[in-house]
């Protein structure tokens, strides 16, 4: 069965059960999970699904159940090669010595595989960057606060306070999604916004990071208007018809 055909029954079994499951969608079509979760991915980017925790929703739909929006863990494989280009032309702007911050969300984590043998301090509420540590001797500040499981990360008024110690020479953010008509950036989890925003406040300089699927999508609440980043990285996206305010760089390889 090809994509096409596939993408049909997903859409059709959605119609019928508002909801469904990679699991239950692979096991009916004999392909790969993974097959299926990009199936749903091409889906949410055409507006005709919602991706939801280990399966889909129909758009405009109630979600059922505990389903809920993808949590951390489940976005480490998604888009991972635009995330690493991303990450690359990041690492490209800190220097030795500097001072810097890591967001949550794994599209910042992917940028601590490029900058490790560089001599920096890191501060980050982002566990899953500790994880990926293999230089020993990095200087690095974890932000104590509450624990989010679903983010893999801290939050709160502890976060945001020792946050507000430190001066950085670059913050590097990540988002749900970008919308240019409002020229706004977007988050899935208000809680995480007053982190980023006292980050934001004590940085130099500030650098959104983000794929090309989150080109014209919003979220759950705002984060912050576009011109308040001196850069923002996005890998390029397949309609190049759109345009882009002067502050953003568009990667490729």
């Amino acid at each position: 069965m090809i994509a096409t055909e596939r993408m049909d029954y997903i859409l059709q079994k959605l119609e019928a059960e508002t909801t469904v499951t990679i699991k239950e969608i692979a096991a009916s079509l004999n392909v790969s999970e993974a097959t299926i979760r990009r199936d749903f991915e091409r889906l949410e980017q055409k507006g005709l699904a919602l991706r939801v925790r280990a399966g889909a929703t129909k758009t405009g739909g109630s979600p059922l159940g505990n389903v809920a929006p993808l949590i951390t863990s489940e976005k480490l494989t998604e888009h991972m090669e635009e995330k690493n280009v991303i990450a690359k032309a990041a690492a490209s702007l800190i220097e030795d010595g500097q001072c810097i911050f890591l967001d949550g969300g794994t599209s910042v984590a992917q940028l601590i595989d490029f900058i490790q043998d560089k001599r920096v301090k890191i501060v980050t509420p982002n566990l899953l960057i500790p994880r990926k540590l293999y230089n020993m001797d990095m200087d690095i500040f974890l932000i104590g606060g509450r624990y989010m499981h679903f983010h893999e990360s801290t939050v709160g008024t502890y976060a945001e306070k020792m946050i507000s110690q430190f001066h950085f020479d670059y913050a590097f953010f990540g988002c749900s999604g970008i919308e240019l008509n409002n020229q706004l950036a977007y988050n899935d989890d208000i809680e995480t916004v007053p982190v980023k925003e006292v980050a934001m406040r004590c940085a130099d300089k500030s650098v959104l990071l983000a794929d090309s699927s989150k080109i014209g999508k919003t979220s759950v609440c705002r984060f912050a208007s576009l011109s308040s980043f001196d850069n923002i990285i996005i890998y390029e996206p397949e309609n190049l018809s759109i345009g882009f305010p002067s502050n953003f760089t568009i990667v490729k390889e």
